[in-house]
């Protein structure tokens, strides 16, 4: 469903004089329409329509308008030729066989046949371009005739017309517009609107004048304005931007639009790039004051004309959400500078292969950006990146975003990254230690002059209404509107209130601020114009949508499907095209991306705006853990890329909202990778959320402790992580009781550790009181007790107590065989276990033959490529070597290696064992000059995968010195 369809139409009337070019131009419209804006074909005909007689095209505009309804798209249609108007409102296009004076009957009426098919098609937006004289009636029709169905209908329209009441010369305005579309306008967004076109058309096509009409949700406009999400094709202009093509396009067109460049401005811009020698920069002020749009006009620098840098002087540029996590900070900014930065991509590419094969505990945001950055250190090279709203992510993921810029920007092999931060005043984030090295740019509040120049700058591209309508409206609202709240987050002066104050009515704008209203009512004013607008049938629907993003949350995050599933879980089936009317509705108070495509997503503008949407949503009567709870219901149902990508970073925030812990926990572990280090910063993302919502004597905030102690170990911080469990386990067993099964896992994992940094004994002596523990509380035959018993006995046999680890061994694999089963994995792991100690202890022969017996289950059980089958096969070719049959041994390893190339390639970590041992044998075999050459290539190899400094690379080097000295070199 969705999409964007045309019908682009060339006509000659036969009884006027011939044009000659409309069907040249038809077809360049067309062809630029398909293969650079992505429209579709809205009829089964394949190109243009030209020269269609009046029944023809009134046939084609049905078909366009029922295909379009059908996929609830949005429809443009274009017309290239010859129109009349006969009369006020009357304008006809004209087919190839109507006559100079036409009627209904024998020509399209542009106001009237639109109207009708308006009437019985529900659409997500229209677009109507006409290359034709005397367009100004049909523009003074559709202005008159149009909104009212708009309104019940699509409610997003846009008309562009070539001329006024006088003549439209040569295919000027289409030739304009194809230009247009090839070059660019670079004072424009990420994508051509109808109103860009404009100016563009009328400062070419002087002998004529172009006039737009747009409406949107219950609101005619003139020039400026209308729905960003009707757009024509990318901004070409706009491609040396760092976030062309990417999520943040749309909200950098939200925050340029409309700019007053003030004197303060100007310098506050000035200062930011005179201090471009510092590497760490802060642009701080209070919420509202413009340091989001500080930073857009660097990425946009051609909209400040005393700008001297280029696009290309910030490399990427990230506008942080709720749900921003370091992953997908991560993610975009490789993303990003892949793009921008020659050489990124394959020192990406190499640093992703040296992590896979280092088995070092770097997290994603070292092997995404970090150390590919490093390795294109250059003298003279700049790489600037942004960052803005730091204060967004939840607080555990804030530290980890701030401990990893403070690194991009102290770490020596970085110093020719640059970071730009957007920081709000107050909340302690300008003052963290980790920051302290930065250059602080202050941005101050605007005056109450500039607010004022900005909302009467937007007063004669506002809405064309007669405000005697709305005057008594303005008292009701005016009196309904709450007062300043002190408890609230708002601000009585930002750039934020002066956007929302350009969207209200003229007459309730001036006296708000002759009132001296603050954020929060400016905020409840919007709403009521937006309410005002839609009717009171749409009261209910806009109070649920405006709970579903007020949970959202801050920027464009939520996927339009995603809050098509939350809004019907709440009761309200509305389709998208209607979501997007009501959204456009609301103006600045949300923010899109990527607009009028399948990957659009919505969200709040600012965070400013939150306290005065709450307000509004409990107004309306809407429970804000219901927004939060439909976003689950949808996350839940829907499994698309973008549901799935959001539900990452977002799931666990809602979950929490309304007490769900159990289930955020539980969704937290499906998040976990094979890479410890992600792990490791993904739980410690989320305690703090946990200990605020929950609070820290709650299970399962106890659990995410357990589980970054846990990945802090598999990192390699074994000690950190022992520290943490010790700490733990008596709060567990304070808060939930000794014989609860969290407490006793924690004092497994405790013991376990313990024995991962040599402290034997203790270990040991922890695990015994813990079988005993274990066996009274869950019973002998308890799963979790056969587990405390195995790592029992394999701590005894590392502690060198080989016969009685033995005999534990056997005992367990007969309680495991009898209660778990022969076949069962754990049963099998035991089996290894137990033919490792008898090998330690000596009994090399009956070990062997214990592995043989082992591997061919395994073989059966499991799979021949299973890693435990694996396992078995180089504990064979092992103890074969460890016992003197070194020939038998290297048969082994070269039958293992052969399929470790297969299964896991040939720069592995256990590949690249595999061979240092069979070189190895092959040494003590008698044939050294063969062992030498063969620790010479895996020498070459590690270095060039692992690195020269890594400890297998080091290794492999001194058993090649090794060998090199009994060859006697």
């Amino acid at each position: 469903m969705g999409g964007r369809l045309a019908l682009v139409v060339g006509s000659e009337c036969g009884a006027l004089g011939e044009l000659g070019f409309t069907g040249e131009l038809a077809t360049g419209l067309y062809d630029s329409l398909r293969t650079v804006g992505g429209w579709q074909a809205a009829t089964d005909t394949v190109g243009p329509l030209l020269n269609p007689t009046a029944a023809q095209l009134s046939s084609a505009v049905s078909a366009a308008f029922a295909a379009a309804a059908k996929q609830q798209a949005t429809l443009l249609i274009g017309f290239i030729g010859h129109g009349t108007a006969t009369s006020a409102e009357d304008f006809f296009l004209l087919g190839h066989d109507s006559p100079s004076m036409p009627d209904s009957h024998t020509a399209f009426h542009l106001t009237q046949e639109i109207r009708e098919r308006l009437n019985r098609s529900a659409l997500d937006g229209l677009v109507v371009l006409v290359d034709a004289c005397e367009t100004e009636q049909g523009v003074f029709g559709a202005a008159r005739r149009w909104p009212e169905l708009l309104a019940r209908a699509a409610g997003r329209m846009e008309l562009l017309v070539a001329a006024g009441d006088g003549p439209a010369y040569a295919g000027c305005f289409t030739r304009t517009l194809l230009s247009t579309f090839a070059s660019g306008l670079p004072l424009r967004g990420e994508n051509l609107l109808p109103s860009d076109l404009v100016d563009p058309i009328a400062a070419v096509c002087v002998r004529q004048q172009p006039e737009h009409l747009s409406f949107t949700s219950g609101t005619v406009t003139a020039s400026e304005g209308g729905d960003p999400g009707l757009w024509l094709v990318p901004n070409i202009a706009r491609r040396r931007d760092a976030v062309t093509n990417r999520p943040a396009a749309g909200f950098v067109d939200q925050l340029t639009s409309r700019l007053l460049l003030t004197a303060a401005v100007r310098e506050t811009l000035g200062d930011i790039i005179e201090s471009g020698g510092d590497r760490l920069r802060g642009v701080i002020g209070p919420p509202g004051v413009g340091k989001s749009t500080l930073l857009a006009m660097l990425i946009r620098p051609s909209l400040v004309d005393t700008l001297t840098i280029s696009p290309e002087y910030i490399t990427a540029a990230i506008f942080l959400t709720v749900n921003s996590s370091v992953g997908a900070v991560a993610a975009e900014l490789s993303a990003q500078l892949s793009a921008r930065l020659p050489g990124f991509v394959e020192a990406a590419k190499t640093t992703r292969e040296l992590d896979e094969h280092s088995g070092a505990a770097h997290d994603v945001f070292d092997i995404e950006v970090r150390h590919p950055l490093a390795r294109l250190r250059k003298d003279g090279r700049r790489v600037t990146v942004i960052v803005d709203g730091l204060n967004h992510p939840e607080v555990g993921t804030r530290r980890l975003l701030i401990d990893v810029l403070a690194d991009l920007t102290r770490s020596d092999d970085l110093r020719h990254v640059r970071v730009i931060l957007g920081i709000r005043q107050g909340m302690g984030i300008e003052d963290d230690h980790a920051l302290s090295h930065m250059r602080r740019i202050v941005v101050s509040e605007p005056v109450a002059e500039d607010i004022a120049a900005t909302v009467e700058s937007a007063r004669d591209t506002r809405m064309v209404l007669d405000e005697r309508e709305w005057t008594a409206w303005t008292d009701v609202l005016l009196a309904e509107t709450p007062s300043a709240r002190s408890d609230s987050d708002s601000v009585t002066a930002s750039w934020l209130m002066a956007r929302l104050l350009t969207e209200i009515p003229g007459a309730v704008a001036d006296r708000a601020m002759a009132q001296d209203i603050d954020l929060d009512g400016v905020v409840a004013l919007r709403i009521g114009v937006a309410l005002q607008l839609a009717g009171t049938a749409a009261a209910e629907t806009i109070g649920a949508l405006l709970g579903v993003l007020a949970a959202a949350g801050v920027g464009p995050a939520l996927p339009i499907e995603l809050l098509d599933a939350a809004m019907t879980w709440m009761g309200y089936r509305t389709k998208i095209a209607r979501l997007r009317d009501l959204t456009v509705g609301l103006g600045s108070l949300v923010t899109r991306s990527r607009p009028g495509t399948v990957r659009e997503a919505v969200g709040v503008t600012h965070a400013a705006l939150l306290g005065g949407l709450r307000a509004e949503c409990r107004r309306l009567g809407v429970e804000l853990d219901d927004g939060h709870r439909a976003i689950i219901a949808a996350i839940e149902d829907n499994r698309t890329e973008s549901a799935t990508s959001y539900a990452r970073g977002a799931a666990v925030r809602h979950y929490l909202a309304f007490d769900h812990s159990s289930a955020a926990f539980d969704f937290l572990e499906q998040l976990q990778t094979p890479r410890a280090a992600d792990n490791r910063d993904l739980w410690s993302a989320w305690l703090p959320s946990f200990s605020t919502v929950m609070g820290t004597d709650h299970r399962d905030t106890l659990r995410v402790r357990n589980r970054l102690a846990n990945s802090r170990g598999r990192s390699g911080d074994i000690n950190t992580a022992i520290e943490e469990l010790e700490k733990l386990g008596p709060d567990q067993a304070r808060l939930l009781g000794e014989q609860h099964i969290d407490t006793l896992t924690t004092r497994l994992d405790t013991a376990d550790w313990r024995g991962h940094t040599g402290r034997l004994e203790r270990a040991v002596a922890e695990l015994e009181r813990l079988v005993i523990d274990h066996t009274r509380i869950r019973g002998p035959d308890h799963p979790w007790t056969l587990r405390v018993r195995n790592t029992l006995a394999y701590w005894r046999s590392e502690r060198g107590s080989l016969r009685r680890a033995i005999i534990e061994f056997e005992q367990i694999i007969e309680d495991q065989s009898r209660i778990l089963g022969t076949a069962d994995p754990e049963t099998l792991r035991t089996r290894h276990d137990l033919a490792r100690s008898r090998a330690m202890a000596g009994e090399i022969d009956r070990a062997l033959a214990e592995f043989e017996q082992l591997l061919a289950d395994q073989r059966h059980m499991l799979a021949p490529d299973h890693a435990q089958t694996i396992r078995t096969r180089n504990s064979i070719a092992r103890w074969l070597r460890e016992g003197g049959e070194t020939e038998k041994a290297i048969r082994e390893y070269e039958s293992l290696l052969a399929d470790q190339i297969r299964i896991f390639g040939p720069d592995h970590p256990d590949t690249f064992y595999t061979r240092n041992c069979l070189a190895a044998c092959h040494g003590e075999a008698g044939d050294i000059a063969g062992a030498v050459a063969e620790y010479e290539q895996l020498l070459a190899d590690q270095e060039r995968i692992l690195g020269l400094d890594n400890a297998h690379t080091q290794l492999t080097r001194s058993n090649l010195d090794y060998w090199r000295a009994q060859h006697g070199d």
